[in-house]
């Protein structure tokens, strides 16, 4: 009976082993992939590790583990391998919070890439984000990509905000807005980059 036990308990450590070292692999595949981002970016970044995140209701944000002494400071626009995060609203010496895009006090001047149709994105708390202030005649449809535009102050033109995948018209029937699907994936990103300008 002894032997059994000895060898359940082999294979248990074994599991746990197993489980170390998948988790360590998708890591370092992680890492690989931001790395290899970086060197290719002609943006200045610095890379950093989500460390907490906000659980508030009305809010959405992230606690990042680099901040003043990286050269991180409040206003500087946040992205992942994917798109566009957020940007840094606070930072102390070793950490800065970051709001991320789909806080409803967001708003981000954008444009459809593919028609150049400007609007102005907000977050919803939710998983999506709305486009406003389309006219009626907007050239925009299912599938079409949202980027910055250069009439934001604090994110550089052309990072990827998201993913059209539904129009809608307002109340007044005067205005239309689409609803956005982020490309960064918000509730589980680990690693970021802060553009430093």
């Amino acid at each position: 009976m002894m032997q059994a036990e000895r060898l359940y308990d082999e294979v248990d450590a074994l599991r746990w082993q197993l489980s170390d070292l998948g988790e360590l692999n998708r890591e370092n595949i992680r890492l690989r992939g931001l790395l290899s981002f970086k060197q290719r970016s002609p943006l200045r970044l610095v890379a950093a590790r989500v460390i907490a995140r906000s659980f508030e209701a009305w809010s959405s944000s992230v606690v990042i583990d680099k901040g003043k002494k990286s050269k991180i400071n409040a206003g500087m626009a946040v992205i992942d391998l994917q798109g566009l995060v957020g940007r840094v609203i606070e930072a102390t010496d070793n950490s800065s919070r970051v709001m991320l895009i789909n806080d409803p006090s967001q708003g981000i001047s954008s444009i459809v890439q593919r028609s150049r149709q400007d609007g102005l994105v907000n977050g919803t708390l939710g998983a999506n984000l709305i486009m406003r202030y389309l006219p009626e005649d907007a050239q925009i449809v299912k599938g079409d990509l949202v980027i910055t535009s250069e009439l934001s102050q604090i994110y550089p033109k052309g990072l990827l905000i998201g993913e059209v995948i539904n129009i809608g018209s307002d109340f007044s029937g005067l205005n239309r807005f689409a609803q956005i699907k982020p490309a960064a994936q918000l509730t589980s990103i680990e690693e970021v980059f802060v553009i430093i300008p």
